[in-house]
Protein backbone atom coordinates (compact mmCIF):
# COMPACT_ATOMS: atom_id res chain seq x y z
CA UNK A 1 0.00 0.00 0.00
CA UNK A 2 1.37 3.46 -1.06
CA UNK A 3 -0.02 6.87 0.59
CA UNK A 4 0.67 8.76 -2.27
CA UNK A 5 -2.04 6.58 -4.37
CA UNK A 6 -4.50 6.68 -1.62
CA UNK A 7 -7.68 8.17 -2.72
CA UNK A 8 -9.84 10.64 -0.34
CA UNK A 9 -12.47 7.85 0.02
CA UNK A 10 -9.62 5.05 1.51
CA UNK A 11 -8.33 7.74 3.51
CA UNK A 12 -11.56 8.48 5.41
CA UNK A 13 -11.18 4.93 5.52
CA UNK A 14 -8.15 4.91 7.47
CA UNK A 15 -9.46 7.39 9.72
CA UNK A 16 -13.12 6.11 10.45
CA UNK A 17 -10.91 2.27 11.47
CA UNK A 18 -8.54 4.62 13.37
CA UNK A 19 -11.10 6.44 15.66
CA UNK A 20 -13.30 5.20 18.70
CA UNK A 21 -16.58 3.94 18.44
CA UNK A 22 -17.90 7.72 19.22
CA UNK A 23 -15.65 10.19 17.23
CA UNK A 24 -16.86 7.38 14.34
CA UNK A 25 -20.35 8.23 14.94
CA UNK A 26 -19.33 12.17 14.97
CA UNK A 27 -17.50 11.43 11.66
CA UNK A 28 -20.81 9.98 10.09
CA UNK A 29 -22.91 12.43 10.80
CA UNK A 30 -20.65 15.11 9.15
CA UNK A 31 -20.90 13.37 5.85
CA UNK A 32 -22.88 12.79 3.03
CA UNK A 33 -24.53 9.17 2.60
CA UNK A 34 -22.43 9.13 -1.01
CA UNK A 35 -18.78 9.97 1.07
CA UNK A 36 -19.26 7.06 3.56
CA UNK A 37 -20.46 4.57 0.97
CA UNK A 38 -17.77 5.32 -0.45
CA UNK A 39 -15.58 4.90 2.44
CA UNK A 40 -17.08 2.06 3.77
CA UNK A 41 -16.63 0.27 0.04
CA UNK A 42 -12.84 1.34 0.77
CA UNK A 43 -12.44 -0.26 4.11
CA UNK A 44 -14.49 -3.70 2.14
CA UNK A 45 -11.29 -3.61 0.12
CA UNK A 46 -8.88 -3.31 2.49
CA UNK A 47 -6.41 -6.12 4.27
CA UNK A 48 -3.45 -4.78 6.40
CA UNK A 49 -2.70 -1.43 6.69
CA UNK A 50 0.76 -0.63 7.86
CA UNK A 51 1.36 1.47 10.58
CA UNK A 52 3.36 4.03 8.47
CA UNK A 53 0.18 4.79 6.51
CA UNK A 54 -1.78 5.20 9.33
CA UNK A 55 0.12 7.48 10.60
CA UNK A 56 0.58 9.57 7.21
CA UNK A 57 -3.62 9.89 6.62
CA UNK A 58 -3.84 10.33 10.61
CA UNK A 59 -1.65 13.51 10.83
CA UNK A 60 -4.06 14.96 8.07
CA UNK A 61 -6.48 14.79 10.95
CA UNK A 62 -4.97 16.58 13.40
CA UNK A 63 -7.55 16.37 15.85
CA UNK A 64 -7.29 12.23 16.10
CA UNK A 65 -3.46 12.10 15.77
CA UNK A 66 -2.42 11.30 19.16
CA UNK A 67 -4.65 8.39 18.65
CA UNK A 68 -2.43 6.59 15.58
CA UNK A 69 -1.16 3.16 16.50
CA UNK A 70 2.17 1.91 15.63
CA UNK A 71 0.52 -1.71 15.14
CA UNK A 72 -1.42 -2.37 11.66
CA UNK A 73 -4.91 -2.11 10.87
CA UNK A 74 -7.42 -4.36 9.40
CA UNK A 75 -9.92 -3.77 7.55
CA UNK A 76 -12.88 -6.10 6.12
CA UNK A 77 -16.70 -6.69 5.06
CA UNK A 78 -16.42 -6.82 9.07
CA UNK A 79 -15.25 -3.81 10.01
CA UNK A 80 -17.55 -2.00 7.76
CA UNK A 81 -20.69 -3.77 8.97
CA UNK A 82 -19.42 -2.90 12.63
CA UNK A 83 -18.91 0.92 11.63
CA UNK A 84 -22.69 0.63 10.01
CA UNK A 85 -23.94 0.56 14.04
CA UNK A 86 -22.58 3.65 14.33
CA UNK A 87 -24.64 5.57 12.00
CA UNK A 88 -27.55 6.02 14.59
CA UNK A 89 -30.38 6.57 12.22
CA UNK A 90 -32.02 3.12 10.91
CA UNK A 91 -33.56 3.62 7.50
CA UNK A 92 -30.07 6.01 6.41
CA UNK A 93 -27.78 2.88 7.72
CA UNK A 94 -29.84 0.11 5.87
CA UNK A 95 -29.68 2.34 2.75
CA UNK A 96 -26.13 2.69 3.39
CA UNK A 97 -26.17 -1.25 3.51
CA UNK A 98 -27.94 -1.61 0.27
CA UNK A 99 -25.55 0.74 -1.29
CA UNK A 100 -22.39 -0.23 0.09
CA UNK A 101 -19.80 0.22 -2.54
CA UNK A 102 -22.28 -1.16 -5.27
CA UNK A 103 -19.71 -0.33 -7.93
CA UNK A 104 -17.49 -2.79 -5.99
CA UNK A 105 -17.34 -6.77 -6.09
CA UNK A 106 -17.66 -7.58 -2.67
CA UNK A 107 -18.03 -11.24 -3.28
CA UNK A 108 -14.97 -11.26 -5.06
CA UNK A 109 -13.02 -9.87 -2.05
CA UNK A 110 -14.39 -12.07 0.35
CA UNK A 111 -13.56 -15.28 -1.63
CA UNK A 112 -10.18 -13.74 -2.56
CA UNK A 113 -7.98 -15.50 0.33
CA UNK A 114 -10.00 -19.56 -0.75
CA UNK A 115 -8.98 -21.95 -2.79
CA UNK A 116 -11.60 -22.99 -5.81
CA UNK A 117 -12.23 -26.42 -4.86
CA UNK A 118 -13.27 -24.96 -1.20
CA UNK A 119 -15.83 -22.70 -2.61
CA UNK A 120 -17.50 -24.96 -4.66
CA UNK A 121 -17.62 -27.18 -1.68
CA UNK A 122 -18.98 -24.62 0.51
CA UNK A 123 -21.39 -22.99 -1.65
CA UNK A 124 -22.31 -26.25 -3.36
CA UNK A 125 -25.30 -26.98 -1.04
CA UNK A 126 -27.10 -23.78 -1.44
CA UNK A 127 -29.60 -23.23 -4.12
CA UNK A 128 -28.65 -23.13 -7.90
CA UNK A 129 -30.01 -19.60 -7.91
CA UNK A 130 -27.30 -18.59 -5.46
CA UNK A 131 -24.32 -20.27 -6.75
CA UNK A 132 -25.14 -18.68 -9.93
CA UNK A 133 -25.12 -15.05 -8.39
CA UNK A 134 -21.79 -15.78 -6.37
CA UNK A 135 -20.34 -16.58 -9.81
CA UNK A 136 -21.45 -13.59 -11.51
CA UNK A 137 -19.38 -11.87 -8.90
CA UNK A 138 -16.42 -13.36 -9.71
CA UNK A 139 -13.36 -13.13 -13.19
CA UNK A 140 -14.52 -15.88 -15.30
CA UNK A 141 -11.55 -17.66 -15.54
CA UNK A 142 -12.31 -18.21 -11.94
CA UNK A 143 -16.03 -19.07 -11.74
CA UNK A 144 -14.66 -21.49 -13.93
CA UNK A 145 -12.44 -23.61 -11.77
CA UNK A 146 -15.30 -23.48 -8.92
CA UNK A 147 -17.88 -24.33 -11.72
CA UNK A 148 -15.55 -27.53 -12.67
CA UNK A 149 -15.19 -28.58 -9.07
CA UNK A 150 -19.01 -28.50 -8.42
CA UNK A 151 -21.33 -31.59 -8.75
CA UNK A 152 -21.75 -32.43 -12.58
CA UNK A 153 -25.57 -32.94 -11.96
CA UNK A 154 -25.72 -29.23 -10.92
CA UNK A 155 -23.07 -27.59 -13.07
CA UNK A 156 -26.18 -27.22 -15.84
CA UNK A 157 -28.68 -25.61 -13.68
CA UNK A 158 -25.97 -23.09 -12.36
CA UNK A 159 -24.96 -22.13 -16.10
CA UNK A 160 -28.67 -21.78 -17.38
CA UNK A 161 -29.36 -19.56 -14.43
CA UNK A 162 -26.24 -18.22 -14.72
CA UNK A 163 -27.29 -17.21 -18.25
CA UNK A 164 -30.48 -16.12 -17.14
CA UNK A 165 -29.10 -13.46 -15.09
CA UNK A 166 -30.41 -9.84 -15.80
CA UNK A 167 -29.89 -7.25 -12.61
CA UNK A 168 -30.65 -7.93 -9.13
CA UNK A 169 -31.63 -5.32 -6.76
CA UNK A 170 -28.96 -3.72 -4.14
CA UNK A 171 -31.06 -5.17 -1.17
CA UNK A 172 -30.50 -8.93 -2.77
CA UNK A 173 -27.04 -8.21 -3.07
CA UNK A 174 -26.46 -6.75 0.41
CA UNK A 175 -27.93 -10.01 1.41
CA UNK A 176 -26.26 -12.07 -0.52
CA UNK A 177 -22.68 -10.50 0.94
CA UNK A 178 -23.58 -10.98 3.91
CA UNK A 179 -24.52 -14.81 3.63
CA UNK A 180 -20.83 -15.23 1.84
CA UNK A 181 -19.71 -13.05 4.50
CA UNK A 182 -20.79 -15.63 6.97
CA UNK A 183 -20.76 -18.68 5.01
CA UNK A 184 -16.79 -18.23 4.69
CA UNK A 185 -16.59 -17.25 8.50
CA UNK A 186 -17.53 -19.63 10.00
CA UNK A 187 -15.62 -23.36 10.02
CA UNK A 188 -17.53 -26.46 8.35
CA UNK A 189 -20.25 -27.34 10.19
CA UNK A 190 -20.83 -31.26 11.41
CA UNK A 191 -23.30 -32.62 9.14
CA UNK A 192 -26.20 -35.25 9.58
CA UNK A 193 -26.79 -38.05 7.23
CA UNK A 194 -30.48 -37.74 5.24
CA UNK A 195 -31.61 -39.53 2.34
CA UNK A 196 -29.55 -41.87 0.02
CA UNK A 197 -30.94 -44.79 -1.57
CA UNK A 198 -32.01 -46.85 1.04
CA UNK A 199 -34.52 -43.96 2.37
CA UNK A 200 -35.66 -43.37 -1.46
CA UNK A 201 -36.22 -47.48 -1.28
CA UNK A 202 -38.07 -47.25 1.76
CA UNK A 203 -40.45 -44.81 0.24
CA UNK A 204 -40.78 -46.51 -3.30
CA UNK A 205 -41.78 -49.47 -1.56
CA UNK A 206 -45.21 -48.00 0.07
CA UNK A 207 -46.39 -46.63 -3.23
CA UNK A 208 -48.23 -48.30 -6.06
CA UNK A 209 -46.72 -50.84 -8.18
CA UNK A 210 -47.07 -49.44 -11.21
CA UNK A 211 -46.37 -45.77 -9.85
CA UNK A 212 -43.38 -47.04 -8.60
CA UNK A 213 -42.07 -48.65 -11.63
CA UNK A 214 -42.74 -45.93 -13.64
CA UNK A 215 -40.82 -43.61 -11.28
CA UNK A 216 -38.03 -45.85 -11.11
CA UNK A 217 -37.95 -46.02 -14.69
CA UNK A 218 -37.74 -43.04 -15.36
CA UNK A 219 -34.99 -42.22 -12.32
CA UNK A 220 -32.91 -45.13 -14.25
CA UNK A 221 -32.95 -42.71 -17.68
CA UNK A 222 -31.48 -40.46 -15.83
CA UNK A 223 -29.46 -41.52 -13.69
CA UNK A 224 -29.01 -46.10 -14.17
CA UNK A 225 -26.76 -45.78 -11.18
CA UNK A 226 -28.84 -44.40 -8.72
CA UNK A 227 -31.64 -46.63 -9.69
CA UNK A 228 -29.46 -49.67 -9.15
CA UNK A 229 -28.37 -48.41 -6.02
CA UNK A 230 -32.24 -48.10 -4.73
CA UNK A 231 -33.60 -51.13 -6.58
CA UNK A 232 -31.17 -53.27 -4.55
CA UNK A 233 -32.71 -51.52 -1.16
CA UNK A 234 -36.30 -52.06 -1.93
CA UNK A 235 -36.79 -55.51 -0.29
CA UNK A 236 -34.86 -57.01 2.66
CA UNK A 237 -33.75 -60.20 3.20
CA UNK A 238 -36.25 -60.16 6.49
CA UNK A 239 -38.91 -58.82 3.64
CA UNK A 240 -39.25 -62.67 2.77
CA UNK A 241 -40.84 -62.97 5.10
CA UNK A 242 -44.09 -62.50 3.81
CA UNK A 243 -43.88 -64.75 0.46
CA UNK A 244 -46.21 -67.58 0.67
CA UNK A 245 -45.85 -71.01 1.11
CA UNK A 246 -45.32 -72.48 -1.57
CA UNK A 247 -43.36 -69.55 -3.21
CA UNK A 248 -40.56 -69.52 -0.29
CA UNK A 249 -40.17 -73.58 -0.23
CA UNK A 250 -39.72 -72.85 -4.16
CA UNK A 251 -36.96 -70.16 -3.14
CA UNK A 252 -35.64 -72.48 -0.36
CA UNK A 253 -34.68 -74.73 -3.17
CA UNK A 254 -32.74 -72.30 -4.96
CA UNK A 255 -30.29 -71.20 -1.47
CA UNK A 256 -27.61 -73.86 -0.94
CA UNK A 257 -27.46 -74.29 2.88
CA UNK A 258 -23.98 -72.51 3.63
CA UNK A 259 -25.45 -69.13 1.74
CA UNK A 260 -28.91 -69.37 3.79
CA UNK A 261 -27.06 -69.82 7.12
CA UNK A 262 -24.58 -66.91 6.81
CA UNK A 263 -28.28 -65.09 5.86
CA UNK A 264 -29.57 -66.33 8.98
CA UNK A 265 -26.52 -64.94 11.12
CA UNK A 266 -28.23 -61.38 11.01
CA UNK A 267 -31.89 -61.95 10.19
CA UNK A 268 -34.59 -61.56 11.90
CA UNK A 269 -36.61 -64.28 14.53
CA UNK A 270 -39.55 -63.86 12.56
CA UNK A 271 -37.17 -64.87 9.38
CA UNK A 272 -35.37 -67.79 11.21
CA UNK A 273 -38.79 -69.59 12.81
CA UNK A 274 -39.76 -69.12 8.56
CA UNK A 275 -37.02 -70.95 7.58
CA UNK A 276 -37.57 -73.54 9.66
CA UNK A 277 -41.04 -74.38 9.66
CA UNK A 278 -40.57 -74.56 6.01
CA UNK A 279 -37.57 -76.86 5.80
CA UNK A 280 -37.63 -80.80 7.29
CA UNK A 281 -36.34 -81.46 10.71
CA UNK A 282 -33.31 -82.94 9.36
CA UNK A 283 -32.48 -79.89 6.90
CA UNK A 284 -33.35 -77.25 9.78
CA UNK A 285 -30.94 -78.72 12.60
CA UNK A 286 -28.41 -78.37 9.59
CA UNK A 287 -28.69 -74.68 9.03
CA UNK A 288 -28.57 -74.75 12.99
CA UNK A 289 -25.36 -76.22 13.07
CA UNK A 290 -23.78 -74.52 10.15
CA UNK A 291 -24.93 -71.26 11.60
CA UNK A 292 -22.88 -72.43 14.92
CA UNK A 293 -19.80 -73.56 13.25
CA UNK A 294 -19.58 -70.10 11.01
CA UNK A 295 -18.65 -68.12 14.10
CA UNK A 296 -18.60 -64.58 13.99
CA UNK A 297 -18.44 -62.58 10.78
CA UNK A 298 -18.37 -59.53 8.96
CA UNK A 299 -22.09 -57.98 8.34
CA UNK A 300 -20.52 -57.29 5.23
CA UNK A 301 -20.46 -60.84 4.29
CA UNK A 302 -24.00 -61.45 5.54
CA UNK A 303 -25.63 -58.49 4.01
CA UNK A 304 -24.10 -59.99 0.55
CA UNK A 305 -25.48 -63.06 1.17
CA UNK A 306 -29.06 -61.74 2.31
CA UNK A 307 -28.64 -59.69 -1.01
CA UNK A 308 -28.06 -62.07 -3.07
CA UNK A 309 -30.77 -64.33 -1.45
CA UNK A 310 -33.05 -61.30 -2.29
CA UNK A 311 -32.39 -61.22 -5.95
CA UNK A 312 -32.91 -64.81 -6.05
CA UNK A 313 -36.47 -63.82 -5.10
CA UNK A 314 -37.09 -61.40 -7.83
CA UNK A 315 -35.78 -63.67 -10.08
CA UNK A 316 -38.00 -66.39 -9.57
CA UNK A 317 -41.11 -63.78 -9.42
CA UNK A 318 -40.06 -62.84 -12.58
CA UNK A 319 -40.28 -66.16 -13.37
CA UNK A 320 -44.14 -66.40 -11.69
CA UNK A 321 -42.77 -68.98 -9.03
CA UNK A 322 -43.44 -66.63 -6.39
CA UNK A 323 -44.99 -63.08 -5.29
CA UNK A 324 -43.55 -60.32 -3.06
CA UNK A 325 -45.63 -58.85 -0.90
CA UNK A 326 -45.15 -55.86 1.36
CA UNK A 327 -46.33 -56.11 5.18
CA UNK A 328 -49.53 -54.68 5.22
CA UNK A 329 -50.63 -56.07 1.98
CA UNK A 330 -49.63 -53.56 -0.84
CA UNK A 331 -47.21 -54.38 -3.73
CA UNK A 332 -43.14 -54.33 -3.42
CA UNK A 333 -41.91 -52.71 -6.03
CA UNK A 334 -39.21 -55.02 -7.41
Amino acid sequence: MDYESLSGAEKVAIVMLSLPADRVRELLAQLEDDEVEKALAAISRMDAIPGRIQKQVMREFEEAASKARDAELYGGRKQALALLAHVGDGSRSKKLLENLGRDERRIDWTLRAYEEPYIAERIGEEHPQTIALVLSQLPAQRGAKIIEALPEALRPDVILRLANLDSVSNAVMADLELGVGELFDRPPVPTTRVGGPKAAAQMLNRVQKEAGTTILEEVSARDAETAVNIRRRMLSFDDLVTVDKRGFQALLREINTQALAVALKAASDEMRAKVYQNLSTRAAEQIQEEIELLGPMRLSEVEKSQEEIVETARRLETEGRLTLDQAGGDDVLV
